[in-house]
């Protein structure tokens, strides 16, 4: 009887690239949630803590990271909602709306909580579209989790009479309060946090998530009004005086870099969910490995050109695998608040 032949075993290298990919997705699940809980911490004004430094906060970025992380770390919820039932009237509903696509499917359920506690206990009106959105049943299931939440209040004294706006990292809403909630607001912040270097349409449109027609409209309003200029050499290019806002309203004499706090944090998302659906399925290490090129090709969580470059490159065909770990270990580190 002939004897058998064995098939090559193909289930380490396996085992070992799933087990890394996870371990990754692990990674920056908790630098996502360390930068969650320090951003809510900002808002609150809590003294002393990590977070309270200048960088600055995009509100519904902050928003949807963590409405997509509440599965997760269901603490978080009870100091979303009580933000929300204070501040919610400087949150952008179609913002909100517009940058869920970012996200992963699936945040529908909480994102119509938060509106019902928008609606019922900040009494914002806006947010109604949000809740009639779903199914009956969703909307249910949305007020019962609403009215659960109205009983649970979180440690951060959201109750206080007014924002911390002193703080370089509420600069938007500091922005959204004088001239309103939209893309005045939001443009000029992202130029304020560019200090005084050109940018054009497009940059500024990628990086606050409005339409490039929507920051146009914006900012020709506000060249008309000198608060920002304009240059025109072959590309229309805008910047702010940065050192002469920083003066009128008390920062520091630089505002730190924008963030890109929506590509981060969506990029997050979008890789976490990968990794749990690769840990169901049983694939190759080229095939996960191709899945992980795959991903990041999908969102740059930048938008500085040369951190571009660096992030194409680690995930160029042909990279080596402990390159992209390499890239996305980096990125988590760069999630992580400092003090």
């Amino acid at each position: 009887m002939p004897s058998e032949t064995r098939l090559p075993d193909r289930s380490a290298p396996y085992v070992e690239m799933q087990h890394s990919v996870a371990a990754l997705a692990a990674v920056l699940s908790a630098a996502a949630t360390q930068a969650a809980r320090a951003q809510w911490e900002t808002l609150a004004a809590v003294p002393d803590t990590i977070g309270s430094g200048g960088a600055i906060i995009d509100p519904e970025a902050l928003l949807l990271l963590t409405a997509w992380l509440v599965p997760r770390e269901p603490d978080l919820s009870p100091i979303m909602h009580d933000w929300v039932a204070k501040w919610s009237d400087l949150l952008s509903v179609q913002r909100t709306r517009n940058l869920s696509k970012a996200f992963p499917a699936g945040l529908e359920p909480v994102l119509r909580a938060v509106a019902i506690t928008a609606h019922e206990r900040g009494k914002d009106f806006r947010w109604s579209p949000v809740i009639k959105g779903g199914s009956g049943t969703d909307v249910a299931v949305a007020l019962e989790h609403g009215a659960a939440l109205a009983r649970h209040t979180s440690r951060l004294p959201f109750g206080a009479a007014r924002l911390p706006v002193e703080r370089d990292a509420l600069l938007v809403l500091r922005f959204r309060m004088a001239f309103g909630v939209g893309a005045r607001a939001d443009a000029l912040a992202y130029l304020m946090a560019r200090g005084g270097t050109w940018s054009t349409v497009t940059e500024i449109a990628l990086a606050t998530g409005y339409t490039p027609s929507a920051i146009r409209r914006a900012l020709d309003r506000m060249t008309e009004a000198d608060i920002v200029l304009m240059v025109d050499d072959g590309a229309t290019r805008y910047r702010c005086d940065a050192a002469r806002w920083g003066v009128l309203l008390g920062l520091q004499s630089t505002v730190e870099p924008w963030s890109y706090w929506l590509q981060q944090f969506s990029f997050v998302a979008t890789f976490v969910e990968w990794a749990d659906s690769t840990a169901r399925r049983k694939l190759t290490a080229y095939s996960i490995t191709e899945g992980m090129r795959g991903v990041a090709r999908t969102i740059r969580p930048t938008g500085d050109h040369d951190a571009i470059q660096r992030w194409d490159h680690a995930f160029r065909d042909g990279a080596e695998a402990s390159e992209m770990e390499a890239a996305l270990t980096d990125l988590a580190a760069s999630l992580l608040p400092t003090r």
